[in-house]
């Protein structure tokens, strides 16, 4: 029996890439014969092209599991036609193209077509699995009452807590400074800035000793200079830093850096930093929009506007024992819900009932 993944794109630092690369140790881990297929490759991962997908599972015994986040044709399609009969869509979710419509516009046009092609997987035979119940819940819009589990994503926060930080990373930002983190790619979606607008307020009505620093590729450029205009009209230039891609080691100095994490997405499928923001032990605060309540939990204190996020933030660094207290939610809910052991142990649970 053999093993295909199928994903896009695999890269380092990527969440859909850390889930693939997850199932493929676990898998490799027990014996298992497993190869990815992939249109690009920039991780450390042996990969082979999408085209020799269909010579490679032959055989009925063969599985197929294929990760869905945008549009993908010739993924669709494998689920559709492939000759195994044991097949595993992935649902990442699909950021709707809306969020894109002003900034990128093959990009939206990526995910209008990613959002239609959920409904062909979900006509499929193929097993489906979803990061968050938010993601079942969308699936089950475009098709209600498809058999589908729940199935969070394999993560970093199990090698970030064993690195060694890159304390070059933080040389400048570790003091008596307020550090506010946000981490994910500058995108619409993402809403950077809300957070700049909390962290004005909070500046503002608390303290001036505070800055926001943003970890994640500008992947969508007119998204970035939007919030560098935001952070000119608000008075905060320099005190927001766009830090761009960062290494696992340099992620690390800056979680152990943070005072807390802010999360003010307007859509998430499932949101990995904030389980990396549980294993290291940074308080969150969040907008409770999409899959966020979900993920988080009671580890996070929600907040619908920038003045809610600015006093959230006054509160926890005001109060130690609300601070512990949602530090000690957080650690519980990542080692019940999302360590690698709770991952893998679900996921092997539906590999094996395949």
């Amino acid at each position: 029996m053999k093993i295909g993944i199928l994903v896009p794109t695999l890269t380092n630092g990527d969440a859909v890439s850390h889930d693939a690369i997850g199932m493929a140790r676990c898998l490799r881990g027990r014996g298992y014969d497993v190869e990815f297929f992939t249109l690009r490759n920039t991780s450390d991962e042996a990969t082979r092209p999408v085209h020799d997908l269909a010579s490679n599972l032959r055989s009925v015994d063969d599985v197929l599991i294929y990760h869905h986040q945008i549009s993908f044709e010739a993924g669709v399609r494998a689920v559709e036609s492939l000759a195994c009969r044991r097949k595993v869509v992935k649902y990442h979710n699909v950021t709707p193209p809306e969020f894109f419509a002003d900034f990128d516009d093959t990009l939206a046009k990526a995910c209008e077509e990613g959002i239609r092609q959920v409904e062909r997987l979900a006509r499929s035979d193929a097993h489906i699995w979803a990061d968050s119940h938010f993601n079942l819940e969308q699936l089950w819009k475009l098709h209600p009452g498809r058999a589908a589990e729940e199935l969070p994503p394999f993560h970093q926060a199990d090698e970030l807590q064993a690195l060694e930080p890159d304390s070059r990373a933080v040389s400048g930002f570790d003091d008596w400074v307020t550090n506010i983190l946000m981490v994910g790619r500058v995108a619409p979606n993402k809403n950077v800035p809300l957070a700049v607008s909390a962290l004005a307020e909070y500046r503002q009505r608390f303290s001036p000793h505070a800055r926001l620093l943003v970890a994640g590729d500008a992947s969508v450029p007119t998204a970035r200079a939007e919030v560098e205009q935001a952070t000119r009209e608000l008075g905060q230039e320099g005190h927001v830093y766009l830090l761009g891609k960062v290494s696992q080691q340099q992620l690390k100095a800056l979680y152990l850096t943070a005072d807390v994490l802010i999360v003010t997405s307007l859509h998430e499928g499932f949101c990995v930093p904030l389980v990396e923001a549980m294993a290291l032990r940074v308080p969150i605060l969040a907008m409770p929009t999409t899959a966020v309540p979900g993920t988080a939990g009671a580890a996070a204190l929600y907040a619908n506007d920038a003045i809610g996020l600015a006093n959230l933030i006054d509160e926890l660094l005001s109060d130690a024992s609300l601070r512990e207290q949602q530090v000690a939610l957080g650690r519980d809910r990542y080692t019940e819900r999302f360590s690698h052991s709770a991952i893998e142990a679900r996921f092997l649970a539906l590999f094996n009932g395949l």
